[in-house]
């Protein structure tokens, strides 16, 4: 029931996602000389100066992002990603190569660069990023996605995608390949890998991995033999088609979470943030992370405890892997969602298909 004294109303309410639960106070202040309450950015706006008589204008400088993405930006992306994760449908893909996917969620896709990166960030994520994304919703329906900015070790950009619709490996480089190459970078890495020798190039191989963290002791993938039939199939090609493409499918049932950090992870310290090409005048306008305007319109669903017949924080307390995060003005409750009783599920299913269905989300078919 709300409560009050005599200058506020405090409504308790509370607002959820597919992965949290957030009881809090919503504040009312009451109007002078009257018994009506409002919202403080009511009265905020009642009481606002117009701008355009005051002599002076405060300008807002955003300051530089440096690359570096903020906790709240972090905490939007992966709200997006969540939303994405929980309404998409559980379906059967058959890959090019016959691989049968019997319960496909989602697909996470990296994009990197083969050769060194010689072009700013700016101009690669709007000349290159955004003309795969246009083709590849061209060629496959995407619709619903969200893409991150990072660099690798060697400085170059690469992009980490996330979307509900399946696309083909083989798709995505032979497009990917084609519009990087107006930079030349496919030309460069074929220059390059055309003088090595098996030898050279298995050497190569193994050293690379080791300079990326990867565990190559009883790998068969980074044994010679494995590495002498990737030689042969890409020389034979000429090197003109090198794997700057990964793709992984997402289940249903597998963790999200882990997918999330592993791919859109927050910022480590100890990476490179930017390219030496990269500098504030030339990336100030840059996005870091972009989602699509399906996806930007989901945020929460929010309702008064009183328009309920249930108690949000006692809906999920047997579930496991529940965590309480006590603020000064909220309660934040953090779960799993796959950990909820079948009855809870079907609520909060029911809530959320209602909730994006009203504000036009369709998911991946």
């Amino acid at each position: 029931m709300p409560s009050y004294n005599d200058n506020y109303l405090f409504a308790p309410k509370f607002s959820f996602t597919p992965e949290k639960i957030c009881l809090y106070n919503e504040v009312s202040v009451r109007l002078k000389n009257t018994n009506d309450f409002v919202h403080p950015s009511v009265l905020k706006n009642l009481n606002k100066i117009d701008l355009q008589d005051q002599t002076e204008i405060k300008k807002l400088v955003r300051k530089f992002h440096n690359f570096r993405i903020s906790d709240n930006a972090y905490r939007n992306l992966k709200n997006k990603i969540s939303w994405l994760y929980y309404l998409s449908k559980c379906r059967y893909v058959k890959t090019y190569n016959g691989v049968e996917i019997y319960n496909f969620k989602m697909l996470f896709l990296t994009l990197t660069l083969p050769s060194k990166q010689v072009h700013t960030t700016a101009h690669i994520t709007k000349d290159y990023l955004n003309q795969f994304i246009t083709e590849i919703k061209q060629r496959t329906g995407m619709n619903n996605f969200v893409w991150r900015l990072e660099f690798q070790k060697n400085s170059n950009v690469h992009y980490h995608i996330v979307t509900d619709t399946y696309i083909d490996y083989f798709l995505a480089q032979k497009i990917w390949n084609r519009i990087i190459n107006k930079g030349g970078y496919v030309d460069k890495y074929s220059e390059k890998f055309m003088n090595m020798s098996l030898s050279q190039y298995f050497s190569y191989t193994v050293q690379n991995a080791v300079r990326y963290g990867k565990v190559i002791e009883n790998n068969e993938y980074y044994s010679f033999t494995s590495v002498a039939k990737r030689y042969a199939l890409l020389r034979k090609n000429g090197f003109k088609n090198p794997n700057s493409v990964d793709v992984k499918s997402v289940s249903n049932g597998k963790k999200i979470s882990s997918y999330i950090s592993k791919y859109f992870g927050k910022n480590n310290e100890d990476k490179n943030c930017y390219n030496p090409l990269d500098n504030e005048e030339n990336s100030k306008s840059i996005r870091l992370w972009f989602c699509s305007r399906s996806l930007s319109k989901l945020k929460s669903i929010s309702h008064y405890i009183d328009e309920i017949n249930w108690s949000p924080d006692s809906i999920i307390e047997k579930a496991k892997h529940v965590k309480y995060v006590v603020h000064r003005y909220c309660t934040v409750i953090y779960f799993d969602f796959h950990q909820l009783k079948n009855e809870v599920k079907k609520v909060f299913a029911q809530l959320f298909k209602r909730y994006s269905s009203n504000l036009g989300y369709l998911p991946a078919t």
